[in-house]
């Protein structure tokens, strides 16, 4: 789909106004979110854009989604109706003629959402608050289909700040992971994906952000465009997870709060990143 410079500029305000003859011109980028339901055959027999995009964007994916293929979902031996949240991201990027072109950049399906009264956060561990060291804890955690957590890993704790050794920012590292990993127990999340009309269990990752606002030790997101700095840790692969390839999509990426799945059932049958409405 290539929109004009003017009307994709209306239709983006809120994503920032489009600077005339700015060389090089600037690139859009937005995420788009909704719920899908996939007939026996695979095909998209409905689905439902959450409000707040503008009617340009809305349209495009419109059409596009409604072409989507996926491989059926079978439940003892049977296909089955199923239905999911999908989330997409979005890019409009200029082409010679000045326009705009919009592009799928990344799609996900089976996102949970937290249920707010089963969510707390986790406790700062008071030792590491005092000495000004802050982390981020990447969880992976395997979900049932009540939506109560049944397994949680730390699949990598980073921290704010180097240590003067290895044994040390290991310590720091085990204190942030399992303060993470104490809490996480008792979360519960509201589960998204149905197959045959029941909610079933998946596995997903969930970030957890330490970090020290002048005196206050927070572990919630802080400003928009508020920098945070961190020294990545090993990465260790949940021992659930078997050695194939999982959909993680732009889940490295994920601010505190949010939540990507990374065992959804609804599988496309051709690639639509890249793909241009």
């Amino acid at each position: 789909m290539r929109i004009p410079t003017a009307v994709l500029a209306i239709a983006m305000m809120c994503l920032g106004p489009v600077a005339a003859k700015e060389k090089p011109a600037p690139v859009y980028e937005l995420q788009a979110t909704g719920t899908i339901e996939i007939g026996p055959d695979g095909q998209v027999a409905d689905y439902h854009l959450d409000k707040g995009q503008p009617a340009a964007i809305e349209n495009a994916l419109g059409r596009n989604i409604a072409q989507w293929r996926f491989e059926p979902i079978v439940m003892d031996g049977k296909p089955v109706i199923a239905k999911t949240r999908m989330r997409l991201s979005l890019e409009a990027l200029p082409t010679p003629g000045e326009d705009y072109q919009l592009r799928v950049s990344g799609v996900s399906f089976g996102e949970p959402t937290r249920d707010r009264h089963h969510v707390a956060p986790p406790r700062y561990p008071e030792g590491l608050a005092r000495a000004g060291i802050g982390a981020k804890a990447v969880l992976v955690l395997k979900l049932n289909a009540d939506g109560s957590v049944q397994q949680v890993h730390a699949q990598q704790v980073s921290l704010s700040q180097n240590s003067g050794t290895d044994s040390q920012a290991d310590r720091w590292r085990d204190v942030f992971a399992k303060a993470s990993v104490a809490a996480a127990r008792k979360w519960k999340f509201d589960i998204s994906e149905t197959v045959a009309g029941a909610p079933i269990g998946t596995t997903i990752k969930v970030p957890v952000e330490y970090f020290l606002n002048g005196s206050a030790a927070r572990t919630k997101e802080p400003g928009a465009n508020e920098w945070r700095r961190y020294i990545p840790g090993p990465v260790i692969r949940a021992p659930w997870l078997d050695a194939a390839p999982i959909a993680d999509h732009d889940a490295d990426q994920l601010k505190d709060g949010e939540v990507r799945s990374l065992a959804s059932r609804f599988k496309l049958r051709d690639e639509v990143v890249g793909r241009l409405l």
